[in-house]
């Protein structure tokens, strides 16, 4: 098949046409040829059972030139020029990240890092300066020769260390006992995919189930007390039951407008 390919494209043009035809026919044989030989292999008979749903809204498109620029710029350990385009803002913002990672949250894609500052012995002074920016509002990415200063890659500041603190998506607090009062036949996906490891499952009575987990109160977590709310109650903490309560509140205001 190479060879075929490599005299298709960089030989053909000099070569008579009858033998230029002759190599279109062999690479579309072999071509032929190979997707017989995957889609009788056990992965090509796979794809007769896949299917792969979309989610509700659709992930954004990406700039592949983008993706790539980020990638490389982590691996080899140097700064980013970015042009960012805020939602509130009409033109995109030039500024020079420290990347850090990226993080893969349902079907979007963020660019986590620092903006750029002096050491500081005060690692929650360094927190400060930590970002997270959505791929798909990045329009420019230009990686500079410069390296990102080793306080970057303390251990401190790893992936699983600021997911930890609840710097990787917006968050109120970064650890909260929460506790639900959920419809038991509601109740049983938590059994399947619980919200933490530490989750408790009690019966109150025939109807009703009480969870116990300790979670990080994101803005994930808020949506989906929310989407559960004709099927469970928060009990505590206080603070995010008074937030759940305001936001199905301003639903239904929203809806008995019209």
């Amino acid at each position: 098949m190479f060879f075929w390919e490599m005299l298709d494209k960089y030989t053909a043009n000099y070569l008579p046409v009858s033998f230029k035809q002759e190599i279109t026919d062999n690479l579309t044989q072999l071509r032929r040829q190979d997707k017989d030989k995957f889609h009788q292999s056990p992965l090509g008979q796979w794809q007769d059972h896949l299917i792969t749903l979309p989610s509700i809204v659709q992930a954004p498109k990406l700039d592949s030139e983008v993706i790539g620029s980020i990638h490389q710029a982590l691996l080899q350990n140097r700064q980013l020029r970015i042009s960012y385009q805020n939602k509130w803002e009409e033109k995109p913002v030039q500024r020079v990240v420290y990347p850090k990672g990226m993080i893969f949250i349902d079907n979007m894609i963020y660019l986590t890092g620092f903006n750029p500052t002096d050491d500081y012995i005060d690692d929650n002074k360094l927190l400060q300066e930590h970002r997270n920016f959505a791929v798909n509002r990045i329009t420019e990415v230009v990686a500079i020769d410069k390296p990102i200063p080793d306080w970057v890659r303390r251990d401190t500041f790893s992936l699983k260390s600021l997911h930890k603190l609840g710097r990787l998506e917006p968050t109120d607090n970064i650890r909260i006992k929460l506790v639900l009062k959920v419809q038991k036949y509601a109740c049983q996906h938590l059994y399947e995919r619980p919200l933490s490891t530490d989750q408790s499952i009690t019966a109150i009575d025939d109807t009703w189930n009480q969870v116990s987990a300790t979670v990080a109160n994101t803005t994930r977590l808020q949506d989906w007390l929310v989407s559960m709310s004709q099927l469970s109650v928060v009990t505590e903490p206080l603070e995010l039951k008074i937030v759940i309560l305001e936001r199905l509140e301003s639903g239904m205001q929203l809806y008995n407008r019209n």
